[in-house]
Order: C-alpha cells, then structure tokens, then sequence
C-alpha cells in the first residue's frame, strides 16, 4: 500500500483548513475496481471525509474510488473521490464529484450539525 503526504500545514504547524469538519459516525462503502471494502466515517465536511480503512486492506490509493454513504430513510451521498493523504490509520477523502441528491443530503447532514448556519453559508459561498 502507497503512502500519501499528510495534509497541508502553515509555518507553525497548524493544520490548514477552511471547512468545518463535523464528527460523523457511519459506516462507509467504498469501491475501486472489482474492489469493494467497508470503512469507518470519522468526520466529514463540503470539501470530503475522514475514514479509518480495514488494516489489511491492499489497493492502489491513488487512483479514484467510489464511495457511498448511506444515511437512513432512502437518503444517500454517493460520490467519486481521491484519497488526498494517509495518516495515523486514516484516509483523507476528497471530493472529485459528488451529485446533485447527494450534494443536498451532505448540506442537510452539515446543516443539521453545525451550530451555525452562517458558517455553512460562508463555507458554500468559498466553494463557488
């Protein structure tokens, strides 16, 4: 299995990063090739995921995945992604497409666990 860099970091070593992550625990499925595996949601955000893979898993990560995120009554955030870094036993998961339904459903999921709606605004309006 490939190693990736970890995510990007300022002079001080402070993890940048402008979108608000919300822990979010859930079971994941991701695919690549004729490759199906289940991994742990850690948090999630309008830019991607954290997941924790099975430790045994041996895949080419870098090429893209599919994943599916299923969140009860119908409600599902289906997407492409690349795995943007591999740290401690997690994935970074970035967004390289996501649909429209699905996209509805991240903002719903994200709406409903911030505390401040303002905040999601911000975060959309930094996406265009």
């Amino acid at each position: 299995m490939a190693t990736l860099n970890p995510p990007n970091f300022d002079k001080s070593g402070t993890e940048r990063r402008t979108y608000s992550r919300i822990p979010f625990s859930a079971e994941v499925v991701m695919q690549s090739g004729h490759e199906e595996w289940s991994c742990n949601l850690v948090d999630i955000s309008l830019k991607g995921m954290l997941v924790e893979p099975p430790s045994e898993l041996d895949i080419d990560i870098s090429k893209p995945c599919a994943v599916a995120l299923f969140l009860g009554d119908e409600a599902s955030i289906h997407a492409r992604v690349k795995i943007a870094h591999s740290d401690n036993g997690h994935w970074g998961l970035e967004w390289l497409h996501i649909d429209i339904d699905s996209l509805k459903h991240l903002r719903r999921l994200l709406e409903l666990n911030l505390n401040d709606p303002n905040l999601l605004n911000r975060e959309l309006a930094e996406l265009g």
